[in-house]
């Protein structure tokens, strides 16, 4: 909501306020409050519409232009075709429901007038203050024009002149065009957090010069009761002189409920609140700069922000664009910089262009203008937020800057220089990627683990911001089958992501050189796709998976680290582990005492005490090292290890197998073919096999089956399992394998041997890293042992374990490669064991009984072209790439075929005739904009005589999921011409373009582009599989923002 009655605080604004008065009565100076109904015009000053509420916005109150498929959003970073997509096309029955941001009621970009009569008795000059303006505002009185203002980022203030005593007119017209060469994913531009407004909002107010120069003063007078040093030393940051590490959250301007900032006391000191009580103290405004309430509720909190000017945005030497950040900076300063909050200052997020040179120099300028207001040594500035530098860190100086921020450095044996993700996971860190460092760091945008989207929240938009994306997702589960397990998805993608988190800090605190980190993001992110990355929802409530307590043990002023190596050991393993400590508390600690113990359940196993130590602020405080003999774990349970240091504790579950014993060749699978059957390994009547065909046979004759499917024979809509769950979001960082998480049935016997969180546990990491899925689609009455979780936007109904009746025998279907010694796989090897003994038991008894053929359908050799040694031999277009990727059978990798206009062609031979019934096709799986997808296609064969033949036309649609193209009938072939007649891209779209000055929306050619994932052909001769997982080769998307 709005500020209507501005409240008084102690910053030194608002003091006047009181004396406010609205409507149409008279208003004794010196401020003239202008909230209240005015005449609204849209596009044209004599097109008028009605009438508007200020404080706020016109699309809030039923103005502007219906969402259709064709609204014109700011953003760069959405398929503009998204509703060709099947993934998208539920919903839509009620309005258009786009699935990649939270949509406006209404959208609008343009000129709007606003007018409303008001009067003055007292005669002065007069400046019109608008607190909350979207890009240019200019002011008439009484039909005169009076000026005009300019900025994203702070208050427009047009000065008037002299004005009488009296009634006047004013008109402010409001221009949210795209006016200047913004990159269109800027949060103080971009649609993809509603801030496209167009209105007025916060104080709207008339204030005499003498007012001005009383709120001038009284920023200096707060400023000198509040002071703030902000210093670096030692490679630490220090504020007041005290050491501080930086625990932070992104904030990129998303108010649901309002749409326009929100410039309550009461919203922003109960963000406040959330962000100290989830062991915060930082938080990073992403191309955007907050309201002047925001750091007010931020000194009261203690909570230091880092501001940017509203850019994310090009930066050559000389354009304009370095005139108009310099203009911007300057405005934040003298409204803003009085506060002890504001202590970090970055120009852009992830620049591009030619930065470095422009964006030191920024440094050094705002530095300087910093001290000409008085208001020196205040705060730290950076040169840019994201991107490595055009020199090593150790090369990366004062001269060009106060601190690093980015997410990799370029430099060092880590891909990219990473300084996040998994490299620093399990004792390690990000150190080698910042050798030499002397400046502080801050990680860029940690962590961006999802969780699976809980759609009751769409009760809670009650504001500005509609829940169409996830009403497109929820749909589209409904008809999946699987919104009734929403809750449950929700929940253990959640605890998932919560262990992700917890790595991801650790190895943070871990890290040297780095000083703090930027969480991507607390609560979760509305545009750009949808980022369900947070423990906190979009509208900052708790999910419910993780506790404040859980939390804090690994994000707070100080937290106890051990560098375990892994958490899946063996029983009688010893395992060192370093103790260390990241403290950055209220005041050193001496003697410290540090207790560590080994727990299983309540039973206390080992425990022992760190000698004391004296704990100064910093990192890397060695506190000894634990000598763990895991002999002491005789079961399976999961074991805790825990070290306690008064009040502060940390603990870490770790998985200890002993080997199992008194099973037949336990853990060994079974790598015979058919042939083979009769040595393949039984027990207690039980066949395990790879081989579909010898299990029919067993299953016929009325044995117990344990199949495990080769990991390259499984259909495409059968993809990969993921222990991590996905990064950021899978629109914009699109992949084949895309899962987020887990359901163990626990109360299944199986788990009594291998015990299980129903989330899962770091003991499934070894084994999901060989794994796939298997797609239940059309079997609804089977409840499988594991499911796994796929991302919202496909929604595959996907199980990892099931057990049903088959033929005259029981079957149980694991997609998983279980094989290896227990000493290389020990979750593996005891997760088969625990398998085989179920199995061999009486109460492997499935109730649901299952026909073959839900099977056989989804067995499909996924390499098979590379077993014929097929290749592309032709091509009509004007080039291609990649056309390994033809024939390799991997969807993370596509083969493209570009010319000027369709049709596009292109020929394949392999060796020798084959019996063709079909192909399979899979449109591209990593590009979010999907412009490769095939619509009409026609098949011809190729025979040796050279004379083509058509087999038949089809049309595609434009969908993630496998397409299998059957022929009228068999065919014997040794080549085949695939012509793609069309695609789905429209014509004469306009697309967002970087140019040397900036970001421009045009107008293109419609290029005839194919991208083919998968293409392969259905034949009826037996083909061989393989244990590969050959989709761990993997192409870039799209979006370089979230690559390594």
């Amino acid at each position: 909501m709005s500020r209507n009655d501005a409240e008084t605080d102690d910053t030194g604004m608002g003091v006047h306020e009181k004396n406010q008065r609205g409507g149409e009565a008279h208003a004794s100076p010196p401020v003239i409050n202008l909230s209240g109904q005015w005449s609204l015009a849209l596009r044209e000053k004599e097109n008028h519409q009605g009438f508007i509420h200020i404080p706020g916005t016109l699309q809030a109150q039923g103005y502007g232009d219906e969402i259709s498929r064709d609204t014109p959003w700011v953003s760069g970073l959405h398929d503009a075709c998204w509703y060709v997509r099947d993934e998208y096309a539920y919903a839509q029955e009620s309005g258009v429901r786009v699935p990649f941001l939270s949509q406006p009621p209404r959208h609008f970009i343009g000129k709007a007038w606003y007018g409303r009569s008001f009067t003055l008795d007292v005669p002065a000059d007069y400046v019109l203050r608008i607190e909350l303006a979207h890009w240019k505002s200019t002011v008439s009185v009484d039909g005169t024009e009076k000026g005009s203002d300019f900025s994203l980022c702070t208050p427009h203030q047009i000065p008037l002149g002299h004005l009488e005593a009296g009634t006047h007119e004013i008109c402010v017209l409001m221009d949210n065009s795209f006016s200047l060469p913004y990159r269109p994913d800027g949060h103080g531009v971009s649609d993809a957090l509603a801030a496209t407004w167009n209105g007025m909002g916060g104080e709207i107010v008339l204030l005499t010069n003498e007012e001005i120069k009383e709120r001038q003063t009284a920023r200096s007078l707060y400023a000198a009761a509040h002071q703030r040093q902000m210093e670096v030393k030692g490679g630490m940051f220090l504020v007041n002189g005290k050491s501080e590490y930086l625990r932070g959250t992104h904030f990129g301007g998303d108010y649901p409920l309002s749409g326009m900032p929100d410039v309550s006391p009461a919203f922003w000191t109960r963000i406040m609140d959330i962000v100290t009580h989830w062991g915060l103290n930082f938080i990073r405004c992403h191309s955007y700069c907050p309201p002047q309430a925001a750091f007010a509720a931020a000194d009261k909190a203690g909570v230091f922000i880092q501001v940017e000017a509203g850019m994310w945005n090009i930066f050559n030497p000389g354009i304009p664009m370095v005139d108009i950040l310099r203009g911007e900076t300057r405005r934040i300063l003298k409204e803003f910089g009085h506060h002890p909050s504001f202590v970090l200052f970055s120009p852009s997020n992830e620049p591009g262009g030619s930065w470095y040179v422009p964006l030191c120099e920024w440094v050094k300028e705002t530095r300087d203008y910093d001290h000409q207001l008085g208001y020196g040594g205040r705060r730290l500035y950076t040169a840019q937020s994201g991107w490595f530098y055009d020199v090593p860190p150790r090369d990366i100086t004062e001269k060009d800057t106060d601190y690093i921020y980015f997410h990799r450095s370029g430099y060092g044996p880590i891909l990219g220089g990473n300084i996040r993700n998994s490299e620093g996971w399990k004792g390690k860190d990000y150190g080698s990627s910042l050798e030499g460092a002397t400046l502080p760091v801050i990680a860029h945008e940690l962590g961006q683990w999802c969780s699976y989207p809980d759609f009751s929240i769409i009760s809670k938009f009650t504001g500005y911001m509609r829940p169409g994306n996830y009403e497109v997702y929820q749909e589209h589960a409904r008809q999946k089958g699987l919104l009734k397990y929403n809750a449950l998805f929700s929940r253990n993608s959640g605890k998932l992501q919560a262990m992700m988190y917890k790595e991801e800090l650790e190895a943070n605190f871990r890290t040297p050189h780095i000083q703090g980190f930027e969480l991507l993001d607390i609560h979760d992110y509305l545009g750009q796709g949808m980022a369900t990355v947070g423990i906190l929802d979009a509208f900052w409530d708790e999910k419910g998976y993780v506790d404040n307590d859980e939390w804090r043990r690994f994000c707070s002023p100080t937290v106890l680290l051990a560098r375990l190596p892994g958490y899946v050991f063996r029983t009688g393993q010893k395992v060192e582990v370093p103790v260390e400590i990241c403290h950055y508390g209220e005041s050193p600690v001496k003697d410290a005492v540090i207790i560590w113990s080994l727990t299983q359940g309540k039973r206390l196993l080992a425990s022992g005490v760190l000698p004391r130590l004296s704990l100064p602020f910093g990192k890397n405080i060695h506190a000894g090292v634990v000598e763990l003999d895991l002999a002491c774990v005789k079961e399976p349970w999961d074991t805790t290890f825990t070290l306690r240091m008064g009040d502060v504790s940390n603990c870490w579950t770790l998985h200890v197998y002993p080997r199992p014993e008194g099973l037949e060749r336990p853990g060994r699978l079974d790598t015979h073919d058919a042939h083979d059957a009769e040595v393949d390994a039984l027990y207690a009547d039980v066949l395990h096999t790879k081989d579909w065909t010898v299990a029919l046979e067993a299953l016929d004759k009325g044995h117990s089956v344990l199949f495990t499917p080769r990991l390259d024979e499984l259909d495409y809509d059968c993809p990969p399992a993921s222990f991590k769950p996905v990064f950021w979001n899978a629109q914009m960082g699109p992949s084949w394998q895309r899962g987020m998480g887990m359901v163990v049935d626990t109360s299944h016997p199986v788990f009594m041997s291998f015990p299980s969180e129903s989330w899962g546990g770091w003991q499934w990491e070894d084994i999901f890293d060989r794994a796939r899925s298997f797609c239940m689609e059309g079997l609804p009455a089977l409840n499988p042992i594991m499911r796994l979780i796929d991302d919202h936007n496909r929604s595959l109904d996907l199980a990892f374990m099931f057990e049903c009746r088959m033929s005259k025998g029981k079957l149980m279907v694991v997609t998983a490669d279980l094989e290896g010694r227990f000493e290389e796989r020990p979750a593996a090897y005891t997760f088969m064991s625990a398998i085989r003994r179920y199995l061999g038991s009486k109460g492997f008894n499935p109730v649901c009984s299952v026909e073959p053929d839900f099977i056989s359908h989804r067995l499909h050799p996924n390499r098979i072209m590379l077993s014929l040694d097929a290749r592309l031999t032709g091509f009509h277009g004007r080039e291609y790439e990649n056309a390994e990727s033809l024939v390799d059978g991997n969807p993370n990798t596509s083969f493209i075929l570009r010319g000027t206009t369709y049709p596009l062609s292109l020929d394949m031979r392999w060796n020798g005739k084959k019996t063709v019934l079909g192909v399979i096709m899979l449109q591209g799986q990593k590009n979010r904009m999907h412009e490769g997808d095939m619509k009409e296609i026609l098949i011809t064969a190729l025979h040796e005589d050279g004379l083509p033949e058509m087999i038949g036309e089809y049309e595609l649609r434009s969908t993630l999921r496998e397409q299998r193209l059957m022929f009228d009938s068999p065919r014997s072939l040794s080549g085949i011409r695939l012509t793609v007649r069309s695609g789905f891209q429209k014509a004469g779209m306009k697309e967002w373009r970087e140019w040397e000055d900036g970001w421009h929306h045009e107008e293109t050619e419609t290029e005839a582009i194919v991208e083919i994932a998968v293409f392969n052909l259905i034949v009826a001769e037996q083909v061989g599989s393989e244990d590969v997982c050959y989709w761990k080769a993997t192409g870039k998307t799209s979006t370089k923002e979230i690559e390594a």
